[in-house]
């Protein structure tokens, strides 16, 4: 899925340039996370074959990201 770059800007400005990541699975963090969203920060699908909107969407730095790629690999 490509999301566009109006979608990733809106998405990037509603979280106010902090990851959105609250999954559990991140042991990084307990509540929400609170790294900053840096150059490799990427837009997470809550449901994966959902659409590409914002109500679809979290904003999430390169560590949570990493950590939902891996959940069904350990």
């Amino acid at each position: 899925m490509t999301i566009s770059k109006e979608t990733r800007q809106k998405l990037y400005e509603r979280a106010n340039g902090q990851c959105e990541c609250t999954m559990k699975e991140c042991s990084h963090h307990t509540e929400r996370c609170s790294h900053k969203l840096g150059p490799e920060w990427d837009a997470h699908h809550k449901v994966t074959d959902g659409p590409d909107d914002l109500g679809n969407l979290i904003a999430m730095c390169a560590t949570c990201h990493k950590n939902t790629r891996t959940w069904g690999k350990r």
